[in-house]
């Protein structure tokens, strides 16, 4: 009796295992949006300067990490590096730049999941004082690892961090300037 209740037990959890690993998505993709009281370029050159990027990203404080940057700032191939008691955890190089339109990111961590994350900015000029953006969030994850994000709530907690970034860059690119 109790050898058949473990079979059962087993049995169930494979197959919900089973359906789980086909029916979450590998494929994760939002977008978020806010409107900034601040010329374009000054929004711009928040997102593509790493250096005023970690100023105002909740990352560094949520990941408990230190950031330096690496190669030339507000370049594309620049990079935010992620440490962690002196060892890189991760990075995000700048990939693409189109001049007050839009700054890509290409993420890369060390996580028990393998995963291709891509994270885009866009621009649009409102007027010469407001600057709408764009945050568009694109992240592959690889069979049978894309469990684990799913699972473990990784997923809505990179969505809530996106969405303080989008209100740092608010609060950041609206400062007055002295």
């Amino acid at each position: 009796m109790v050898t058949t209740l473990l079979i059962g037990i087993g049995t169930g959890l494979l197959t919900a295992l089973l359906v789980l690993f086909f029916k979450l998505p590998k494929k994760i993709q939002y977008i978020e949006e806010t409107l900034i009281d601040a010329q374009i370029s000054k929004v711009y050159d928040a997102i593509r300067y790493q250096e005023q990027l970690m100023k105002w990203s909740a990352w560094p404080s949520e990941t408990n990490s230190q950031c330096a940057v690496k190669n030339v700032d507000g370049q594309v191939g620049a990079q935010t590096v992620y440490l962690n008691k002196g060892k890189q955890f991760g990075y995000q190089e700048v990939t693409e730049l189109i001049k007050n339109e839009k700054v890509s990111f290409y993420l890369e961590s060390k996580a028990p999941f393998e995963q291709d994350t891509r994270l885009h900015f866009y621009l649009k000029e409102i007027n010469s004082n407001k600057t709408n953006v764009l945050l568009y969030f694109d992240n592959t994850l690889k069979r049978p690892s894309h469990l684990f994000p799913h699972l473990f709530g990784i997923i809505d907690w990179t969505h809530r961090m996106h969405l303080k970034d989008l209100a740092g860059l608010k609060a950041f690119a609206e400062q007055k300037q002295e």
